[in-house]
């Protein structure tokens, strides 16, 4: 059973999501970050698949979910502080393997800069990473404050994001749920969209020195995660394009499946 709970990071309390393994956890811990405007709340379907000899951890960024509020322009780097603080308080100084997702990627990969000898390995699902001149442009669309109004339009973005678009491959109540989830964030629902589309992928990627999967779905992240396999050095990318939607749901075994036979790799 996927158990709840609290640290204490820069920024306030951090809400996170626990899964031990039935059996023993000879493994590092797994943590996962999620993708914008979300919380750890995505990764609950893929987390049993993927904790096998292992515990699998899904934090929620300051002013996500769970954790405390935070500001209206937050960084990448204040997310990974924050992050660090929770693997800190859970896995101690035992060595780590992360799992990013979307923005999660990003997090991810300031982790692995700040924490080269925590971070074991990588495993970066549709990594967003978009030129200079693209960022510029998401970021003038898609990293506005949320205006809360009287009218129900004022959600139809958010709607559209959480349910609609996911209804076929999530079910209703899942896309439900996904969709009330990035409400919490009020007025602030777009603040990780600031942080990763003014996070420098061409200065930091080839910069990572640990083992890192990317793996690429078919999906709009496609050519931005082949993108990311060139900036990254040390990346092996794996292009799973019978996967076309609902990566963390339902593909969520098929995407496990590729995640833990990267993590169990020997090391060269």
């Amino acid at each position: 059973m996927i158990r709840k709970g609290y640290s204490d990071g820069p920024f306030g309390q951090l809400h996170w999501r626990m899964l031990e393994p039935a059996g023993t956890a000879n493994q590092p811990d797994l943590h996962c970050l999620h993708p914008a405007p979300f919380s750890g709340l995505a990764f609950t379907g893929i987390m049993p698949h993927l904790s096998q000899n292992r515990r699998v951890i899904a934090p929620d960024y300051p002013g996500h979910g769970g954790s405390d509020r935070f500001k209206p322009e937050p960084s990448i780097e204040e997310y990974a502080a924050a992050m660090q603080a929770a693997i800190a308080d859970l896995s101690g100084d035992a060595p780590v393997d992360i799992m990013g997702f979307h923005t999660g990627n990003l997090v991810a990969v300031e982790i692995a800069l700040s924490a080269r000898d925590q971070v074991r390995r990588l495993s970066l699902v549709d990594v967003p990473a978009f030129d200079p001149e693209t960022r510029e442009k998401y970021l003038a669309v898609a990293a506005t404050p949320l205006e809360i109004t009287p009218e129900l339009q004022c959600l139809e973005a958010a709607w559209d994001r959480g349910l609609t678009k996911r209804l076929a491959s999530q079910g209703a109540d899942r896309s439900f749920e996904i969709f009330v989830e990035q409400l919490r964030h009020g007025k602030n629902m777009n603040a990780a969209f600031h942080a990763g589309f003014t996070y420098d992928v061409e200065k930091n990627l080839p910069q990572i020195t640990q083992p890192a999967l990317i793996l690429a779905s078919q999906s709009g992240l496609l050519q931005t995660s082949r993108r990311a396999a060139e900036l990254m050095p040390t990346a092996k990318l794996v292009e799973r394009l019978d996967i076309k939607r609902a990566v963390l749901d339902e593909a969520a075994a098929i995407t496990a499946s590729e995640i833990l036979l990267f993590l169990n790799e020997e090391n060269p």
